[in-house]
């Protein structure tokens, strides 16, 4: 019998799989793929709700997420990768939470090239998505200088009526 921390240890160390019979891949791996995009298709609440949903999912064809995968959905983004079975596939999970705390993901069985593609396409999207922001911020900061520019002194600090009370000039 193993100690307590060699047991947590030795599961946090390991990579993440999911055991599968190889049978069932072949057979379900379109079915299976088409229940992801059921199951993205809508935005989720948070991201324990998309765990629990993407876990009942796999339940139904007789696998079953690893309990070391549970601390990863704990977080508010993120990006995993599970080895299915003994062949080539694997699990492709990614979910964003948004500002109104929206939780979107997208998950899907792909081979080896597939997910290597995933995993360098969202790199390529981060990056042009920081792109946009930083233009928008210099877009944002030259239009406050132009109208500062466009109003004199006496335009920006003058007495405004609405100062007053007077709600007529509304």
């Amino acid at each position: 019998m193993q100690s307590f921390k060699t047991f947590i240890n030795e599961e946090r160390s390991g990579p993440m799989y999911i055991e599968a019979d190889a049978v069932t891949l072949d057979n379900n791996k379109d079915a299976m793929n088409a229940d992801f995009d059921r199951l993205t298709a809508m935005p989720y609440q948070n991201t324990i709700v998309f765990y629990n949903q993407l876990r009942a999912t796999l339940e139904r064809y007789g696998m079953v997420m690893p309990p070391s995968a549970t601390r990863h959905f704990l977080n508010f983004d993120g990006e995993l990768a599970f080895k299915v079975g003994e062949g080539d596939l694997n699990l492709y999970v990614v979910f964003n939470t948004h500002k109104n705390s929206k939780v979107d993901g997208y998950v899907q069985l792909v081979d080896e090239e597939e997910l290597q593609n995933l995993m360098n396409a969202e790199d390529a999207r981060e990056e042009e998505e920081e792109e946009d922001e930083e233009e928008e911020k210099e877009e944002e900061g030259e239009e406050e200088e132009e109208d500062e520019e466009e109003m004199g002194n006496n335009e920006k600090y003058r007495k405004r009526d609405s100062d007053a009370g007077d709600t007529s000039e509304y």
